[in-house]
């Protein structure tokens, strides 16, 4: 057996580059998914942003006094956002970038006359905002961050052409906000969706379960869930190829989304060969009448087993899930053995 000639890749690090960046991506997400820590980070970048443009010019000494004033404030939010960010309320984001507009806004004033760029921490505002806020309070930041510049280009230190001025660092502000918020919104649907089926994914049903239980414990009323798992699917994908059985669960899919009612059931693909519906409101008959009418427009090929349980208003979401579970098994158990079962 030859030796691997000199220089040659070992085989036990071909595999490295995607390592590195699998987990250069997961600590990307972990960091972006927490706003409190990228507002501490922005923060530190305006406190870095601030200190790194004191040694380029020469300052009067009241401008001195507004930098080093402006540098105190952004270094003591930074610490709060590390220290304490988890347990402050989502709204006091909202504080920061109004504070971080008003401080823009005073070194836009400070540095417009000698050229310094201060003015371009409105785009962290932009971005900002777009990342963590709704769309419409995400425009209103940065309606207020234009207004603010357009003061001060009326009242501060006269610049070569304003207007062009203000029109580029919001034109720029703008599209950045429109991308953003675009990003955002396909992200958090891929994260709440199953991409094949683009029914629920697990997630998404984990959470609608738990908001149904609580407004079923608030209000009295019933709740069921049904649990589905295909027979012979990965016969069919050995026979046919998973294309085919892609295209069944699509079909699948599109079936039972007619024949669901519309803004009550939740449909969900948990994985793999493996549906769920919540019915809010459903009880035990409901659920199984829900059970039938899905496995009577199951697409041609397909079969499924089923099981049902409804909440008995004392178990944990979880408790209750597994209940459908196993009645889903017992059923499988019961084709298997020749008999007929019903659904649940």
């Amino acid at each position: 057996m030859s030796a691997d000639p000199p220089g040659a890749p070992s085989p036990h690090k071909s595999h490295a580059p995607g390592v590195v960046d699998t987990k250069v991506t997961s600590w990307t997400r972990t960091f972006f998914s927490y706003p409190d820590r990228v507002a501490a980070l922005f923060w530190a970048a305006a406190v870095v942003a601030v200190l790194s443009a004191i040694p380029l010019e020469r300052w009067t000494r009241g401008e001195v006094l507004a930098l080093v004033v402006i540098v105190g404030v952004c270094a003591g939010a930074c610490g709060v956002r590390l220290l304490a960010g988890k347990q402050l309320p989502h709204w006091t984001l909202h504080v920061d970038v109004a504070v971080i507009t008003v401080l823009a806004s005073v070194l836009a004033g400070i540095g417009g006359a000698r050229h310094i760029p201060f003015a371009d921490l409105y785009i962290w505002v932009a971005i900002f905002a777009a990342l963590y806020f709704s769309a419409s309070a995400a425009l209103a930041h940065i309606a207020c961050a234009a207004a603010a510049y357009a003061l001060v280009l009326g009242i501060g230190p006269k610049i070569d052409d304003p207007w062009a001025a203000w029109l580029a660092l919001f034109g720029t502000a703008a599209v950045a906000t429109v991308v953003v918020i675009g990003l955002v919104g396909v992200l958090r649907v891929a994260a709440r969706e199953d991409p094949l089926t683009g029914l629920a994914n697990r997630r998404s049903w984990d959470e609608r379960f738990d908001e149904e239980m609580e407004r079923s414990r608030r209000t009295g009323c019933a709740l069921s869930v049904a649990m589905f798992d295909l027979d012979g699917f990965k016969a069919i994908n050995d026979a046919s190829g998973h294309d085919a059985g892609d295209r069944l669960l699509r079909q699948l899919a599109d079936a039972w989304q007619g024949a669901v009612r519309g803004g009550g059931d939740f449909l969900a693909r948990l994985g793999g060969d493996e549906l769920a519906v919540l019915a809010p409101g459903s009880d035990e008959v409901g659920i199984r009448r829900l059970a039938k009418r899905l496995v009577d427009v199951l697409p041609d090929g397909l079969s499924v087993s089923v099981g049902v349980a409804t909440w008995d208003r004392t178990e944990r979401a979880s408790e209750l899930a597994r209940r459908a579970d196993q009645a889903m098994y017992e059923a499988k158990r019961s084709r298997r053995r020749g008999e007929v079962p019903r659904p649940g």
